[in-house]
């Protein structure tokens, strides 16, 4: 203990000086540790990109075999992947198609029936001026005036509207034999036309027809060589690919097709919409040489970043360039960079993207920047260190220092109720020793007083030196007396060895208490008379208690068996079993020596006996109080004492009532 205080009084006074050592070196662990978070972190993407790019190249090659294709495992932090071989775009293959040029459609006006349509539907009036066009239009030809085009929208969109379908699909025709067509309300119908087309047929609940429409149209799409417009085409395939799998009659089969093609059709035009609208910047990273010998490069630009693998990440002529999703990135990477950070949340620093945006950390108001690293790898961000403040370093001395001698005063006062309990422990022990002690001697003399007796008359009378009929049956009746008491005494020592086994050996039954109690009386009562005292007893009928006979008997026969041999004549003594509320009561009352305040917390310990053993008049194990303990606290019973010297005791048990 004195090595102890003296070691941790010399810490103290050194404590601002291994306070600033272990800062120092907790910069530099944790410094290392970010980086090899993020480093490893990185890497685990690029890993899981070029998993996800293998998948990509076993694709089917025609995308109407993509219902066969297994699921892609999304890549967090990726937005999209392209795969490329000797320099040529592989996926997305439609990629591939050029765009047409854009046009305009500013000089489009509407023309007097769409006017009307449209005029009509807003005030919901009469549409009759328009029924002869209805059903002339259709058979003029297109080519004529653009003016046409939007009547026989309008009059497909009346012939939608009243549920004339068989006449709509029929006006359909030849709008979807004309490609490109121009509307007046949007500058390409072509996808517009093949929506309302396939909703026409799920009207008419063709859902077969319009499953097979559906493939038709997806079919031509990849056989045209330009793509018109990216988000209609996006809009009628999504729209369509959801009725499908609507459809209650669609079988399993079907559906895990239909769902896996919509799925790979739609991830291909979000990367095809990516590609086009950042063709510059890919071909960049394309033709970019290797920045890293880990076949890695990095490439940033107005916002968007993408990152290109190949040889010898990846074996020969493939490339993959995947565009970075920023934030989820971000926040993948940020969120294990915080884990490492929050086992060094005593030092001060930062983490800033190549925007000076605050990603993790604080940037104290006055601190000095000790370093400011950039770390090595993608994401361009910069870590600064900051010098700790000197009023901090004092706090945590002090605060150290607190805790130093709180453990220092701890460790006293542990070891001061440390000594006081084992000091207590062992006077216990010394108790116990010696009660076990006292108890051996008193059953060893409790045991053969009556053997010696037992042993004397019998051997008296096996010798014939008792010849007289009158002197051989005192001496029987003597021998009986001492074989039952010393039945007794063993009986008592059985019953606490069957208490130490707890519930166990118990046969747990229903009884009537006054029953077992009355029992006990009759068998001792004769003993009491013998020693002239005098029996008052109250037993109710039917007082019932859940428990094991042979232990309620023996908790009765102790407690007024001690009544008897405590009491001494003339005395009185009264034995009650009643009920009361939701209990059985049992009281045994006797006018004997009592017992003493100071004993009385003593006298149901086991082998305990009031006074000196050697110069105790009354005979007894001291197990028979501790018996009684055994036997209520087992039966959830409680157990009470009156007791004043002189005056005599009152020994109360209260047991739980069974209906």
């Amino acid at each position: 203990m004195a090595i102890l205080s003296y070691l941790s009084f010399r810490n103290i006074q050194n404590e601002n000086f291994l306070i600033q050592k272990n800062f120092d070196e907790n910069r530099v662990s944790l410094q290392k540790e970010l980086e090899e978070a993020l480093e490893k972190e990185q890497s685990k993407i690029l890993q899981e990109t070029k998993a996800a790019s293998l998948f990509l190249y076993e694709l089917p090659k025609s995308l109407l075999e993509f219902g066969n294709a297994a699921n892609f495992k999304d890549v967090q932090g990726v937005e999209a992947i392209f795969l490329y071989n000797n320099g040529t775009l592989v996926y997305p293959d439609i990629s591939s198609k050029l765009l047409s040029p854009e046009r305009s459609f500013s000089d489009i006006k509407p023309s007097p029936v769409e006017k009307a349509l449209f005029q009509s539907e807003r005030e919901g009036g009469d549409l009759q001026e328009i029924q002869y066009s209805r059903e002339t239009l259709p058979r003029i030809p297109l080519q004529q005036l653009d003016e046409q085009v939007q009547n026989v929208i309008g009059l497909i969109r009346l012939a939608y509207k009243t549920k004339q379908y068989y006449k709509a699909l029929r006006m359909l025709i030849p709008l979807e034999s004309a490609p490109n067509l121009k509307g007046y309300l949007h500058p390409n119908l072509t996808r517009s036309v093949n929506l309302l087309h396939f909703e026409i047929l799920v009207k008419m609940r063709k859902h077969q027809e319009a499953e097979d429409y559906c493939l038709s149209v997806l079919n031509q799409f990849l056989q045209e060589s330009t793509i018109e417009d990216i988000p209609s085409t996006r809009f009628f395939f999504e729209s369509a690919f959801t009725q499908i799998l609507s459809f209650e009659s669609l079988k399993q089969e079907k559906r895990e097709a239909f769902w896996n093609l919509r799925s790979n059709f739609n991830r291909q035009l979000n990367y095809t919409d990516i590609l086009i609208r950042n063709q510059e910047l890919f071909q960049k990273t394309l033709h970019s040489e290797n920045a890293s010998k880990s076949g890695v490069l990095f490439k940033s630009e107005d916002g968007l970043t993408l990152f290109r693998l190949s040889y010898p990440m990846l074996s020969g002529n493939q490339v993959v360039i995947a565009k970075v999703d920023e934030p989820a990135y971000q926040h993948r990477i940020i969120d294990k960079l915080r884990n490492v950070a929050q086992r060094w949340n005593n030092i001060p620093f930062s983490i800033t993207d190549a925007k000076d945006s605050l990603l993790l950390g604080a940037i104290p108001d006055s601190a000095n920047a000790i370093s400011q690293v950039f770390f090595s790898t993608a994401p361009s961000w910069q870590l600064c260190l900051y010098e700790k403040d000197v009023g901090e370093i004092r706090k945590e001395s002090r605060h150290r220092m607190l805790l130093m001698y709180g453990l220092l005063f701890f460790s006293l006062i542990t070891v001061i109720f440390g000594s006081f309990f084992m000091l207590r422990f062992f006077i216990q022990e010394h108790k116990l020793l010696a009660m076990k002690a006292n108890f051996l001697s008193s059953v060893s003399h409790e045991l053969k007083t009556p053997l010696t007796s037992i042993k004397m008359f019998a051997e008296m009378m096996a010798r014939g030196r008792v010849m007289k009929v009158e002197k051989v049956q005192e001496y029987s009746g003597l021998i009986n007396k001492e074989a039952s008491r010393l039945e007794n005494l063993i009986g008592a020592i059985l019953n606490y060895t069957r208490m130490e086994h707890g519930t166990g050996a118990f046969k747990w039954e229903k009884l009537d208490f006054s029953v077992c109690a009355k029992k006990v009386f009759e068998a001792v009562e004769d003993i009491g008379v013998e020693k002239g005292l005098s029996f008052k007893t109250h037993f109710d009928p039917n007082v019932y208690v859940m428990g094991d006979y042979t232990a309620l008997y023996s908790l009765a026969q102790n407690l007024i068996e001690n009544a008897i041999k405590y009491t001494n004549a003339p005395g009185d003594i009264e034995i009650k079993v009643y009920n009361e509320d939701d209990r059985a009561v049992f009281s045994v009352i006797d006018t004997g020596v009592g017992i003493p305040s100071s004993e009385q917390k003593n006298i149901f310990n086991d082998f305990y006996r009031v006074g000196d053993e050697m110069t105790r008049s009354t005979k007894g194990s001291g197990l028979g109080l501790a018996i009684v303990k055994r036997v209520a606290e087992t039966h959830k019973a409680t157990i009470s004492l009156v007791s004043k010297p002189g005056k005599g005791s009152n020994f109360t048990v209260r047991f739980r009532k069974v209906d």
